[in-house]
């Protein structure tokens, strides 16, 4: 073998191997873009151009909403607009995620509930007999130590009562956003 053909070996080993970098990377470049593409053409909600349409709408004007306010009773008398993400250190949907499980008695429904709750099961009967929220109130208080905790007991702002407020908003018109359905309050 002469060095012309070890050189000639090398080229075409080389230029086979940037041949086969060429395939790969087009090949990687299709599996990551025809389907932005797709989406671009074909699809309205799929990311990014749900960005573009949020305000297109009213989201489902039609379906009714049911959410919540968190007030707190202070020592002195006033009352407090609470932001209950603050309290539990959690993102928004998650915090009143775990509100609306509480009013509906959701973690009684579970297939292995908590011992606590069987008890409380045991003696109420079934979930269908129980008050809505009956475990609401433990919620609250919880929630009223760990607003306590950051304010001393001298604090004009230490609490005396929680209170959460249930409403609903029944849809279908933009009107009649507070239609009252029920309170929980603990006292402290």
């Amino acid at each position: 073998m002469t060095l012309d053909s070890t050189a000639q070996q090398n080229s075409m080993s080389q230029i086979h191997l940037t041949s086969r970098f060429r395939i790969k990377y087009t090949i990687l470049t299709l599996a990551f873009f025809l389907p932005l593409i797709w989406s671009f053409a074909k699809v309205r909600n799929v990311y990014p151009v749900t960005s573009w349409n949020v305000m297109t709408r009213g989201g489902e004007f039609g379906k009714g909403y049911t959410y919540f306010v968190l007030r707190g009773e202070s020592v002195s008398g006033d009352l407090i607009d609470l932001p209950a993400v603050k309290l539990t250190d959690a993102m928004r949907s998650r915090t009143w995620g775990l509100v609306a499980a509480t009013a509906n008695n959701d973690s009684l429904k579970l297939r292995s509930p908590h011992p606590k709750n069987v008890a409380l099961l045991a003696a109420g009967g079934n979930v269908e007999s129980l008050p809505d929220g009956v475990l609401m109130k433990e919620l609250l208080k919880s929630w009223g130590e760990i607003f306590n905790e950051r304010h001393p007991p001298s604090s004009p702002d230490h609490l005396r009562a929680l209170q959460i407020d249930c409403y609903r908003w029944p849809g279908g018109q933009y009107s009649n956003y507070s239609e009252f359905v029920q309170s929980w309050r603990q006292e402290l």
